[in-house]
């Protein structure tokens, strides 16, 4: 391969580096891709039998449709964990995108729109307690508004907004995995932190950080979304626009 130079006026132009790869500029689409379907694998699995003997969750005995609901949930949940890093992954949509499209609607139909509806009776139905209830059903409306704002975008060929919701959406999704390593730091920082406040009161201090891990696992992911991966392409968005304006 040879570099080329160019003359300009005041001498040689330095040669331009060739562009990196796809791979190499979306190296992130691989780790994302096993954190989603690695632990589509571990939590999935307890509940493809409806065993209520193997879950870990607490389910209340009154009422016999609790388990299935929750199940049904899960296993919904699952299909959208384990296909959602194929919405978010730039190579897929652009260079494919009849197989993006494909996926998205088993991602909908098969995963998130039917989760999503039984995240609400689900969140309800909690055992932890009215805090723990109203940060489910924050996370549940916040998923549904991401959900079908997603949808009709791209139903409606608004694919630059459909592909932000997306983001969104997708950030909702996966904040069900990351809740499971920011509730345990919750609760050992409970702990340590106010070690007197909590002394004897071990179910209260899971309870306390089953919900602070909640939140910031939503809230975090949805914070990372906005100002990591969408705030950047605004101002580039808005850059371009100041440019043309004035060459206008």
């Amino acid at each position: 391969m040879t570099i080329t130079r160019e003359k300009t006026g005041s001498g040689v132009r330095p040669p331009t580096p060739p562009a990196r790869s796809a791979w190499a500029r979306q190296w992130w689409v691989l780790p994302f891709a096993l954190y989603c379907v690695g632990f589509g694998i571990y939590g999935g699995g307890r509940f493809i039998t409806f065993d209520p003997s193997l879950t870990v969750a607490s389910i209340r005995p009154e009422y016999p449709w609790h388990y299935p609901i929750l199940a049904i949930h899960v296993l919904t949940g699952t299909v959208a964990v384990m296909l959602a890093w194929t919405q978010v992954w730039p190579w897929l949509r652009e260079n494919h995108p009849q197989v993006h499209r494909k996926i998205g609607w088993v991602y909908y139909f098969a995963g998130v729109i039917p989760s999503g509806i039984l995240a609400f009776p689900v969140a309800i139905m909690t055992t932890f307690g009215q805090g723990l209830r109203y940060g489910f059903l924050a996370m549940a409306t916040l998923w549904a508004i991401t959900t079908v704002a997603g949808f009709v975008a791209g139903v409606q060929h608004r694919f630059e907004d459909h592909k932000r919701w997306m983001y969104r959406n997708v950030a909702m999704t996966t904040s069900t995995i990351t809740v499971r390593l920011t509730q345990p730091i919750a609760i050992a920082l409970t702990t340590w932190l106010l070690p007197a406040t909590y002394a004897g009161q071990d179910r209260l201090v899971i309870v306390e950080g089953a919900v602070a891990g909640l939140w910031a696992a939503f809230v975090g992911h949805l914070l990372f979304v906005e100002w990591v991966v969408l705030r950047p392409r605004r101002r580039k968005r808005a850059a371009v626009a100041r440019v043309t304006a004035t060459a206008n």
